[in-house]
């Protein structure tokens, strides 16, 4: 009997954190959400936007309606909806997350930035520097680090793991668009159910992120040797949302790094009184500590169904 109340208990206590900690997620995509019309303030309606050239602000416009467009994109799937995500992680685990790409960015974001954090804190205590980017106009360089996630994305992730999936697809007198393809690759890899197609894809991956790490430092002014460490590994996770989320999920990933927590930082600067990235700081400290537990405890049930004989799908 009381074995029976042990468990009803802890599948209220499972519910109440799965439910808490779908809410602290989707309050981190209401403030990636806030971010797009803080950037229009910042360049618009303040004092560091002022004096910017008409070119840098016209620029800045056509990608702040691409990423709305990838962010739209992005709340509609691949597999279900945003709205849909809490009452289906309620309904059937928290690995339902896993199947809207804005909820997976959110989980992915938060628990990437804290690990790289503690990276760079391990490696500077030990001598090994990361460096900085030299500072420039603060509009100049929001602009410069929001064309970041797009050029860099077609250049590590679209121009490697995109085109040896062609590569993969044609070798197999498979039927595919190309374009398609390059949009998103896992859609159609796992068409093929070759498992050795799936391993090329990801030592690709693996490729890609290590020349992501090295461009840092060998195009990349001001930036050091350790640099190289966790550039590479935000680029094998970058690979990997590419592959199984398409360009949309690869580049918002970027762009969180770079746009969002940029709009933060420079509000924060204009308007001077404003707590709000603070703010934003604690919630990503908890969502990624909480997203850092429960990507442990995915991944060893992930490893137990494998040891047992469970199917691995490829695309989710």
């Amino acid at each position: 009997m009381s074995l029976i109340k042990d468990q009803i208990n802890y599948s209220k206590f499972s519910k109440i954190f799965a439910l808490a900690y779908i809410v602290l997620v989707l309050l981190l995509i209401g403030l990636m959400v806030l971010s797009f019309p803080l950037g229009l303030y910042i360049v618009f309606n303040t004092d560091l936007g002022r004096n910017a050239n008409i070119i840098v602000k016209e620029l800045f416009i056509v990608l702040w309606f691409i990423y709305l467009f990838l962010f739209i994109k992005a709340i509609r799937g691949p597999l279900l909806p945003l709205n849909r995500v809490p009452r289906s992680s309620l309904n059937y685990g928290l690995k339902s997350i896993f199947n809207n790409t804005l909820s997976t960015l959110a989980v992915t974001f938060s628990a990437l930035l804290l690990i790289t954090a503690l990276i760079t804190i391990l490696q500077e205590s030990a001598g090994i520097g990361t460096g900085s980017l030299p500072e420039i106009d603060p509009i100049l360089m929001f602009v410069s680090d929001s064309i970041a996630p797009i050029e860099e994305e077609i250049i590590f992730r679209v121009a490697i793991i995109g085109t040896v999936a062609i590569l993969l697809l044609f070798i197999r007198r498979a039927h595919f668009n190309p374009l398609k393809v390059l949009w998103h690759p896992a859609k159609y890899i796992s068409e093929l159910g070759k498992k050795a197609d799936v391993k090329v894809i990801y030592f690709f991956i693996l490729i890609s992120g290590a020349l992501f790490g090295y461009a840092h430092i060998a195009f990349g002014a001001g930036w050091e040797i350790g640099k190289v460490t966790t550039s590479s590994l935000a680029g094998i996770i970058l690979g990997l949302i590419y592959f199984f989320y398409g360009f949309p999920g690869a580049v918002l990933l970027h762009w969180s790094f770079n746009y969002f927590l940029d709009s933060l930082y420079y509000f924060e600067i204009a308007v001077r009184e404003s707590s709000l990235s603070y703010f934003t700081d604690i919630v990503i400290i908890i969502v990624g500590l909480s997203s850092i537990l429960f990507l442990l405890i995915y991944a060893i049930q992930k490893i137990k169904t494998h040891k047992l004989g469970g199917e691995t799908k490829i695309y989710r």
